[in-house]
């Protein structure tokens, strides 16, 4: 706990709950970590990124919105910051589809305005990328205090490929939730899946998921394994619904009815609360991560199954290839989808390997648990704003 510190303001520059997506979840995740470790001693209010001006529709602690795809909107924010003196720092959550102009560039007016510390975290770095982009990256790193990754990959890329000064990137990993104590026997009873081998995907639904590839390889599990069943549990994401309603989800549904395997896929079309989607979790069998980008950084689904101690069959992405090996689960080579059912009845046979890949990935994330993600993000703060370090303290791989 800090004490005889200063109250000082902090706000976030986000999408927040309720809106649907995975950077809304995870800053709503970060700051209820930080508000309970910091027993409020940093007030926290949210900037919501959203083209909706209705405070209303949001609960505390979303104070103004900013429609980042509009450059008077970004402008206007700007100025409403320098103005408040309750706030002391920002804390701003980028992925270039957040922010308007070309490759999100109106985050830099509003980074060129403000006269207050900010930092930024960045959910995506892209390999390879064009003149702009870097120009982009580069312009923002100039800009902020800090700037936070979620993996040494990312922040490899940044010094490497886009020439970020090293001494501006810190390294803080994406949090992780308390699993559920309950035992696998009673969930699977309480979900309906007594007696089942659970194969499950959650998230918000889109093509780029491939869930498709998970209800194929269903195709040969079952042959094996009858009793087998994945479970796709997530909306579809919410700004494809506005483009195509569920075309998606429907030829999901249809794959499944025309190969026979409504006893062995079971899509369910709800954005679970934290707690429920422990509890699948806590239940799962095998966890299957189908994403279809090589280039995705983090990935907070893949993290929480891991935490979990779910046994995992990924493909290959960032975040896979540094987090899993041959003891903590199996990456896919690309091109190769037959390979995701081979794998999967080897895991279903062997439950005893199963078990301990699952256990092995668990401790692999024992230092993710959001409290720690927290103090980390608080010593980051506390140290740009010259005040008592926060006491958590993170490993040393964990840290940059």
């Amino acid at each position: 706990m800090i004490a005889s510190v200063p109250q000082s303001g902090i706000l976030f520059v986000s999408t927040f709950p309720p809106v649907k997506c995975g950077i809304a979840s995870f800053t709503s995740d970060l700051v209820n970590a930080i508000t309970a470790e910091t027993k409020r001693q940093f007030p926290i209010s949210i900037c919501s990124l959203d083209k909706k001006d209705d405070v209303g529709f949001y609960d505390s602690p979303v104070k103004k919105i900013m429609d980042g795809h509009q450059l008077d909107s970004c402008i206007e924010t700007a100025g409403i910051i320098n103005n408040d003196p309750s706030i002391h720092l920002i804390c701003i959550e980028h992925e270039f589809g957040l922010y308007g102009g070309h490759l999100g560039e109106y985050l830099l007016a509003v980074m060129a305005l403000i006269s207050k510390p900010f930092i930024v975290r960045f959910h995506t770095v892209l390999p390879a990328a064009d003149p702009k982009r870097i120009k982009i990256v580069q312009s923002i790193a100039l800009l902020a205090e800090k700037i936070i990754v979620m993996t040494e990959h990312s922040a490899r890329l940044l010094r490497e490929d886009y020439q970020v000064a090293p001494d501006k990137i810190c390294i803080i990993p994406h949090g992780t939730h308390t699993n559920s104590t309950i035992s696998a026997e009673e969930l699977k009873s309480k979900y309906n899946l007594a007696n089942k081998l659970v194969l499950t995907t959650f998230g918000l639904l889109s093509p780029n998921k491939g869930i498709e590839k998970g209800i194929i390889a269903m195709k040969e599990i079952s042959l094996k394994f009858p009793e087998a069943i994945y479970v796709v549990l997530g909306n579809t994401h919410p700004n494809l619904l506005k483009q195509e309603g569920e075309k998606y989800r429907n030829f999901l549904q249809q794959l499944i009815d025309d190969n026979d395997l409504q006893n062995n896929v079971r899509l369910i079309n709800e954005y679970a609360p934290t707690a429920k989607l422990m509890e699948y979790l806590a239940l799962t069998d095998i966890y299957l991560f189908t994403s279809k980008d090589p280039y995705q950084a983090v990935s907070g689904t893949f993290l929480y199954a891991m935490s979990a101690g779910c046994a995992i069959i990924s493909n290959s992405f960032v975040l896979a290839n540094e987090m899993l090996d041959e003891k903590t689960g199996v990456i896919l080579e690309p091109g190769k989808d037959h390979q995701l059912a081979e794998n999967a009845i080897s895991l279903l046979q062997n439950e005893a390997l199963r078990k301990q890949m699952g256990h092995n990935a668990f401790l692999k994330t024992r230092e993710t648990a959001w409290k720690k993600v927290a103090g980390a993000q608080m010593n980051l703060i506390s140290e740009i704003l010259r005040k008592p370090v926060f006491p958590v303290k993170l490993s040393p791989q964990l840290i940059g």
